[in-house]
């Protein structure tokens, strides 16, 4: 039949946007950069140190690629959100450091905006499929 998948995968979300661990990992690849630039605010920092701190906000932010965190940092420095320079040598070669500009600092603030906005109509959606949700304190709508 036209539009129905056959095969071993049949019926179990492969193919189907949002679906799975890929269409998961694919949706979670825009929140990589307001998790960088969250850590980042807090202070300069490695680009390994920021892959590892990626667990404080995802379930599998341990299981991308480093590389494409280094991606993001040179996209964000690129665009004036970050700059980089060599820091301190502990054990081992100088890594490349990072620190937020003013521009990421706006950058930050508006991710933090849009992720309000998103996460409260999420929240309306799953409330409309009969959800538990629970609402964001007043003070941060």
């Amino acid at each position: 039949m036209r539009g129905q998948r056959r095969g071993p995968m049949a019926g179990k979300g492969c193919g189907r946007r949002g679906q799975g661990a890929l269409g998961n990992k694919r949706r979670m690849l825009g929140f990589l950069q307001p998790c960088l630039l969250f850590q980042l605010s807090q202070g300069d920092k490695h680009g390994y140190e920021l892959f590892q701190g990626l667990g404080k906000f995802m379930i599998d932010g341990q299981d991308y690629d480093p590389s494409r965190i280094y991606r993001i940092l040179r996209d964000m420095e690129a665009q004036g959100v970050v700059t980089s320079y060599e820091g301190e040598a502990s054990r081992g070669p100088k890594r490349r450091m990072y620190r937020l500009t003013s521009d990421g600092r706006e950058q930050f603030a508006s991710w933090l905006e849009d992720l309000v906005r998103s996460r409260n109509e999420i929240d309306r959606l799953l409330a409309a499929c009969g959800m538990d949700v629970h609402p964001l304190p007043e003070k941060m709508l």
